[in-house]
C-alpha cells in the first residue's frame, strides 16, 4: 500500500497549495493527474470499483477533459463486468454451503460460469472476498492447462491464498450416463495446498466411492487406513492399506502367489489382503495404475 500512500500525499499537498492561493485550471489539472494515477494503480489491482472513485474524482477537476472521459468509461465498463463476476462467485459460495452439486454444475455451465472461467483462464484463477482484500473467507476459480475443467475453493485465504480452512469442489455432469460426479475435499490448507487433516467424498449419483478421513501433505494422502467390501456371494471382507506420498504400500508378487492368489498380468498394485468376519482370508484388492494416486484433485503430480 506504500504507493496509494503516496498519491493520496501529493493529492493533499496540492488541495493544501489551492487552499493558501486560490484554485487554478493548472493546480486542478494536477489534482486531476494524481487522481488519475490512484485510479491506474487500483485498476492493476483489479480494484476496479476503488479506480471507480478515483476516477470521478479526477473528473470533479477537469470535467471536460475527453481522454479523461474516455479513461473513466474504460473503467466505468471493466467495473461492471467485475460486479457480474462476483455476483456469479457469491451464487457459487451459496451453492458449496449447501453442498448443492447440481446448482454449482448449472452455475458454471451458464453464460456467466463460462465468461468467469474464461476470464480466470488468463492468471488461472480469481478469487473474491466479500469483505474485498486479500484475506479472510473467499471463494476462488481455478482453471487448468491440462483439463477443461472448473475447480472451487472456499474457505480461509492468507494474503491470497488458500491458509487455514477450506473445501475443495469440483462437480461435473460430463459423465456416461449424465450423472453427476463431485469429488469434495474439506480440511485444512497451509502454504496454497491442502496439508494437515480432511475429509474426502467422491460420489457418482448415489454411488459413493469415498467416504473418508485422510491425514494430507502438500495434497496427497499418508497413513493406514481401513476398507470394507462385499463380495459376489454377499460375504462382508475387510482389510487396511497404507498409503505414503499418495501411493498405495504394496503387497509383493511372492505374497501373492504365497496365499494363493493369481498374479495378474497387467500392471497391478495388490494394496490389501480381505478377511471376513470368521478370519479367514477372502480375496485381495486390486488397484490398476490409473488408480495409484490418492489426493485431493490437481495436486496429484506435485513432487513431494
Amino acid at each position: 500500500m506504500e504507493k496509494p500512500s503516496r498519491i493520496a500525499a501529493g493529492i493533499l499537498a496540492v488541495f493544501a497549495m489551492m487552499f493558501l492561493t486560490g484554485c487554478t485550471k493548472e493546480e486542478q489539472r494536477e489534482a486531476a493527474d494524481q487522481y488519475q494515477q490512484q485510479a491506474e494503480y487500483y485498476t492493476e489491482g483489479n480494484s476496479y470499483f476503488e479506480a471507480q472513485k478515483a476516477m470521478n474524482q479526477a473528473l470533479e477537476q477537469t470535467p471536460k477533459d475527453k481522454e479523461l472521459q474516455e479513461a473513466a468509461e474504460k473503467i466505468n465498463q471493466e467495473a461492471a463486468k467485475m460486479r457480474q463476476y462476483n455476483e456469479t462467485m457469491a451464487a457459487a459460495m451459496e451453492a458449496i454451503e449447501k453442498d448443492d452439486a447440481k446448482a454449482l454444475d448449472e452455475l458454471q455451465m451458464s453464460r456467466e460460469g463460462k465468461e468467469l472461467a474464461k476470464m480466470a483462464e488468463e492468471t488461472g484463477n480469481y478469487v473474491y472476498l466479500p469483505d474485498g482484500g486479500a484475506t479472510g473467507k473467499g471463494i476462488g476459480i481455478y482453471v487448468f492447462d491440462n483439463c477443461d475443467c472448473r475447480q472451487w475453493y472456499y474457505g480461509d485465504y492468507m494474503e491470497g491464498k488458500r491458509e487455514g480452512s477450506g473445501i475443495w469442489y469440483y462437480v461435473s455432469s460430463h459423465t456416461q450416463d449424465g450423472s453427476l460426479y463431485k469429488e469434495v475435499y474439506d480440511g485444512q490448507w497451509s502454504q496454497d495446498v491442502p496439508n494437515g487433516k480432511g475429509h474426502q467424498l467422491i460420489a457418482l449419483g448415489d454411488t459413493v466411492d469415498t467416504d473418508q478421513k485422510f491425514k494430507v501433505k502438500n495434497g496427497l494422502f499418508y497413513g493406514k487406513y481401513k476398507i470394507k467390501d462385499t463380495l459376489e456371494d454377499g460375504t462382508v471382507v475387510t482389510g487396511k492399506y497404507r498409503l505414503k506420498k499418495g501411493k498405495y504400500v504394496t503387497i509383493s508378487d511372492e505374497e501373492l502367489t504365497a496365499n494363493n492368489f493369481e498374479v495378474p498380468g497387467e500392471p497391478h498394485l495388490a494394496i490389501a489382503f480381505l478377511y471376513n468376519e470368521a478370519g479367514d482370508l477372502k480375496s485381495c484388492k486390486m488397484v490398476y495404475a490409473e488408480d495409484a494416486t490418492k489426493g485431493v484433485k490437481h495436486f496429484y503430480s506435485q513432487d513431494q
